[in-house]
């Protein structure tokens, strides 16, 4: 199972949301660190955000990158998709 390390400001945002959207990010990052390889809705960014994987967790996207050597998911940006790529 891997570890989640979450960036100052998606942890930020998590505390401002409301309880029930909190925890199904919650839920959908556990699920994620419990089998990264067959996560259903990876998406594999490109451009700027090249490196970056997203998955979408109800009108939210959480922004991260995984860390295979170390088995560590680094959360950087949590947030609604039209501001979440600013």
């Amino acid at each position: 199972m891997s570890r989640v390390v979450v960036h100052r400001r998606a942890a930020r945002y998590l505390r401002r949301i409301p309880k029930p959207e909190r925890e199904r990010v919650r839920k959908a990052l556990h699920r994620l660190t419990e089998n990264h390889a067959n996560y259903p809705g990876i998406v594999h960014m490109a451009g700027e955000w090249e490196g970056y994987e997203r998955i979408r967790v109800g009108d939210l996207r959480v922004i991260f990158w995984y860390d295979a050597q170390d088995d560590i998911v680094y959360v950087d940006h949590i947030g609604p998709r039209g501001d979440v790529y600013k």
